[in-house]
């Protein structure tokens, strides 16, 4: 039988693994690559799926993610990969899947499943942000309104070029500075920082999107996002700053995201993870997610 070969990601190796049918923020090749680091991952390629295994501080993010591929793998040649991988580890433990590749995985090993409210996935209705009408929309729209109101020359461009990447990071580096000692641990600050880094220097590689919002020709906020699916966006990384985040300048520059990428055909917006923030659970709940997907994790009975 094949044995799996365990390795760091590179961008090479998880070209072919760009665009898959799922929505889960964890099948996005970008985050496999950016968040290597964090969570020590390691991914193996074999019968064209690709594999993953996490090494991360918690449970939740420790042993084998769900088999990635295109297409429909033959689940009884890939869990017998992974079965005769574990019994070298000498254990055998999943994370990070969604309910279906739960189902999938039950039906192969006995796993004592467990979840985690920080761990899900918040998927939007991008349409809804373009034009945030209704009555669940009404604090959005009125901090929109306020804004445009607030500041006269308001504009926003795509990243599409060096200058609009050095003004992204302008306010990636203003946005870490604003936010040391806050929720978020230092070590987890620094290695967000890192990747996001690593986006703007692999841009065209990676296949990512966004925009930056900018008052009076300085920039204030900006988004940097992938294609997940073909129905899904993800966005990675997505910062207001100063008394513009307070206005409302995340709003404002969700809304122009949606008005330039919604023709794209890719009608869902995954914010991922709230990591349980409670300002960052606030924040996406305020979007009205049309759901939030749970990710499961645990280890054979």
């Amino acid at each position: 039988m094949e044995k799996l070969v365990w390795k760091s990601p590179t961008i090479e190796e998880l070209k072919d693994f760009g665009t898959l049918p799922f929505k889960g923020s964890d099948t996005s090749r970008v985050n496999l690559f950016l968040l290597r680091r964090k969570y020590k991952l390691e991914i193996a390629v074999a019968e064209g799926v690709l594999f993953r295994r996490y090494h991360g501080k918690g449970q939740n993010r420790q042993g084998y993610g769900f088999p990635l591929s295109a297409g429909a793998p033959d689940y009884e040649k890939v869990f017998n990969l992974l079965k005769q991988d574990a019994g070298e580890r000498g254990s055998l433990d999943f994370c990070l899947c969604d309910e279906e590749q739960k189902g999938i995985v039950s039906e192969y090993f006995d796993i004592e499943w467990q979840s985690e409210i920080g761990d899900n996935d918040y998927i939007y209705e991008g349409e809804k942000w373009v034009g945030l009408s209704g009555k669940k929309y009404e604090h959005l729209r009125n901090r929109m309104n306020r804004f445009n109101r607030m500041y006269e020359e308001v504009t926003y461009h795509p990243i599409d070029s060096p200058e609009r990447l050095r003004d992204a990071m302008a306010v990636s580096d203003i946005w870490q500075e604003e936010h040391v000692n806050n929720e978020m641990p230092w070590e987890d600050l620094e290695e967000e920082h890192r990747s996001i880094t690593e986006a703007a220097d692999h841009w065209q590689e990676l296949g990512m999107t966004g925009g930056v919002l900018y008052v009076e020709g300085s920039p204030v906020a900006m988004t940097m996002a992938s294609f997940l699916s073909n129905d899904c966006v993800d966005f990675h990384f997505d910062k207001a700053v100063g008394d513009f985040a307070a206005a409302g300048a995340t709003i404002v520059s969700r809304r122009n995201f949606a008005l330039a990428d919604i023709a794209k055909g890719r009608p869902y917006f995954n914010l991922e993870e709230d990591m349980n923030i409670p300002g960052l659970r606030q924040s996406k709940e305020t979007y009205r997610p049309l759901m939030k997907r749970a990710k499961y994790y645990g280890g054979a009975i």
